[in-house]
């Protein structure tokens, strides 16, 4: 008998599927509306039993790689996700041909539906081992990552850690740091460009032989993209290159002439500051103290939210060996509890990825009455609700920074916006990728390091002969793991600008309009979900350069040179 076992209970996988397909059955042969929508809500709570069990596992897993049970427990999931798509596909056809679907429709919404729609088209048992190879190429590629020891400065670092020497006001140490983390990625450059070969080619027969004409249609499914399409994203990268581009062509000016240097290195854009970036006051103990009387402030959802959180020990942001690198936000057991999994290293980008997080996971809370997974965890929207509740928290930032208040707010937007090339370099790699998997290693290097020339003209890597070669996405997690998602980002960041916008003018109207979309979660596809905030569309022709002109409007009355 497989179990999955978890601190306050342990799930039977046996009768776990064998509730499922007597729960599927009742749902099936409903005589009523109100018969079948009982079923309905019982079968998604049984579906959300399993999600959570996963979650727990992953979360356990990327807390400690090196434990033995929690290595099962996740390579478990991995091997079942075969049969869990199966089940969920079966879930998805049977609500799509439900007697009294348009009832359905009517109360829990027409987007679960579209989702049902395009997802039954993802998976089929023809799949299951390719999948099975897919998932195991992305634990290999994480474990390179997760698991990296990057000699320096007298010690192992990981990734997570040496980023307090990437960031160092010596130039020449962050340098130094830059190359030593290169050199971990060049020993390993035969692995990576292993995996991602090996990646493409596997989800591009996951596409053909699921019907689809390539990878590309496959991947705008996964990710539930059900508003918008290729075209609208080539149309949003026009944008970033007509305005953004030389937006983002004046920031790295001022930057220039912030840290005083003649031109900008790779190893200084993301050194924003001569005297470094603000550091928090207090460890990440005095952090979590501070946002629980910040969110308690904010509104009495946050509070409530953030005293569940801590009441149940669902933070987990102190950086350890063995712990896997990044941040996440999740949910675990049956009462759908946020989680927040982040790894602080004394930066003010602690500060950040917490409220970041924390965005994600408050979402959740005010989303889990929906008892529907899609519409919790949604996934064309979910980076609104992060990227928004970075920008929510700044009436609060003097608390973390005091003096360099005005300086952490300065960076923790125009930095979001710097990404901004990088995210149209991703995704337009990423098209590329998949519209020609059969192009060879040293054609997707060339492609990469064209598009770096492209949408970062001012990209100089110093001699770097390694970065030179168009090596530089082997760290861009998301495009080995998650391919497409990484462009979500941007156009979250586009719709929670807006909102920060709005909370500057009218916080009252700004805080309820966030509060709306928060308990839609994926209810509406990410441009309906825009529309119901009276937000504008990224994919509007004009939108990116009204949007910047008011950013530049509030940089302008900055005196930066004070940093």
């Amino acid at each position: 008998m497989n179990i999955i076992k978890r601190k306050d209970s342990i799930l039977d996988i046996d009768q776990y599927e064998k509730d499922f397909e007597r729960m599927l059955k009742g749902f099936i042969n409903a005589a009523s509306f109100e018969e079948q929508n009982v079923q309905f809500e019982r079968l998604n709570h049984h579906r959300l039993a399993y999600q959570a069990a996963e979650n727990e596992a992953r979360i356990h897993y990327y807390g400690d790689t090196a434990n033995d049970e929690y290595n099962k427990q996740y390579a478990f999931f991995q091997d079942f996700e075969p049969r869990w798509l199966w089940m969920t596909g079966e879930y998805y056809r049977e609500i799509l041909n439900a007697k009294f679907r348009e009832q359905l429709k009517s109360q829990w919404g027409n987007q679960l539906f579209k989702i049902a729609d395009i997802k039954l088209k993802t998976y089929s048992d023809e799949v299951q081992e390719d999948i099975r190879m897919e998932n195991r190429l992305v634990s290999e590629y994480q474990e390179l990552l997760g698991k990296a020891g990057i000699p320096f400065d007298g010690k192992e670092l990981r990734l997570s850690t040496l980023a307090l020497y990437l960031g160092s006001p010596d130039r020449e140490v962050r340098k130094a740091a830059f190359e030593a983390k290169s050199g971990y990625f060049k020993h390993h450059a035969s692995d990576f460009d292993r995996i991602l070969d090996e990646l493409v080619k596997t989800r591009n027969r996951i596409a053909k032989t699921l019907g689809y004409s390539s990878f590309v249609e496959l991947g705008y499914d996964r990710m539930h993209r059900t508003g918008h399409t290729p075209n609208d994203l080539v149309q949003y990268r026009k944008q970033v290159k007509e305005h953004g581009v030389q937006f983002i062509s004046a920031l790295r000016k001022k930057q220039l002439n912030r840290i005083g240097v003649s031109k900008l290195k790779y190893y200084d854009e993301s050194y924003f500051f001569k005297n470094g970036s603000p550091s928090p006051i207090g460890a990440h103990q005095e952090i979590l103290k501070v946002y629980r009387a910040i969110f308690r402030e904010l509104s009495p959802e946050t509070g409530a939210f953030f005293d569940e959180l801590m009441e149940k020990g669902n933070v987990d942001v102190e950086s350890r060996t063995n712990k896997m690198g990044g941040a996440f936000a999740s949910y675990s057991g049956p009462e759908v509890a946020s989680f927040i999994f982040a790894n602080f290293n004394g930066t003010s980008n602690d500060v950040r990825v917490f409220a970041h997080e924390a965005g994600h996971a408050f979402q959740f809370y005010m989303s889990r009455h929906s008892n529907i997974h899609e519409y919790i965890i949604p996934y064309d929207s979910c980076e609104v609700f992060s990227f928004t509740m970075e920008r929510f928290v700044w009436p609060w930032m003097e608390r973390f920074f005091g003096e360099d208040t005005q300086k952490y707010q300065f960076s923790n937007l125009t930095e979001a916006f710097i990404y901004m090339p990088v995210v149209s370099v991703v995704d337009e790699f990423e098209h590329f990728l998949y519209e020609f998997p059969t192009a060879t290693t040293q054609v997707r290097k060339q492609k990469w390091r064209e598009l770096e020339h492209e949408y970062l003209p001012e990209r100089d890597y110093d001699g770097n002969e390694f970065l030179g070669q168009g090596t530089g996405f082997y760290e861009i997690g998301h495009l080995f793991t998650t391919p497409f998602y990484y462009m979500d980002y941007d156009l979250a960041h586009f719709a929670a600008v807006q909102l920060w916008i709005k909370q500057k003018d009218d916080p009252k109207s700004a805080w309820e309009s966030f509060l709306k979309i928060c308990k839609q979660g994926g209810r509406l596809p990410y441009p309906e979900l825009l529309k119901s905030a009276n937000l504008e569309s990224p994919f509007e022709d004009g939108s990116m350069e009204r949007l910047l002109e008011k950013v530049k409007s509030w940089i302008d009355q900055v005196d930066d040179r004070s940093f």
